[in-house]
């Protein structure tokens, strides 16, 4: 009879429980996309920022940067001005579907680069949090070590006086 219990306990314990449950994919076509993204940005081929919303809003460390063309615009001048040979390595990203509805899509990665002023060898961990509506990125939160940015971006600014 104990164990009886003990059953109709566990059943009425487990049937209680919320259904609602998050998923994590690293295989989803939102995984893919970060991934593509980041094999074009390291090729200067941006055709990947159709997948950003215009008015996206990007927090990379403690800068606002509103709208797809100035975050653009910025990432653009990683190659235009600042380096060469940019690659990005050691990539893991997974999408979070939330049991609200939201979408976020996480990924880590080293980023590496020469710089074209200073011709100094950067390395740089970095991660990006993306957060997706109706197939757009509307929010972007980066963090990473500026150094490289400031130190090249001094550089630039020295070698133009």
């Amino acid at each position: 009879m104990k164990y009886i219990y003990s059953i109709l306990l566990c059943t009425i314990f487990l049937g209680c429980t919320n259904s609602n449950q998050s998923i994590i994919k690293t295989e989803d076509d939102l995984s893919s996309n970060i991934k593509n993204g980041f094999e074009s940005y390291s090729s200067n081929d941006f055709s990947f920022s159709d997948q950003y919303s215009e008015d996206v809003v990007s927090r990379i460390n403690n800068m606002v940067i509103d709208g797809r063309d100035n975050l653009m615009s910025g990432w653009k001048a990683h190659h235009d001005l600042f380096y060469k040979d940019i690659n990005i390595q050691d990539v893991y990203v997974h999408t979070n579907y939330f049991s609200n509805g939201e979408v976020w899509s996480n990924a880590w990665f080293t980023w590496n680069a020469t710089g074209q002023i200073t011709g100094e060898e950067y390395s740089n961990r970095g991660h990006f949090d993306y957060k997706w509506e109706d197939g757009k990125i509307v929010e972007v939160l980066a963090y990473f070590s500026e150094y490289p940015d400031n130190n090249e971006g001094k550089a630039l600014a020295e070698s133009q006086n």
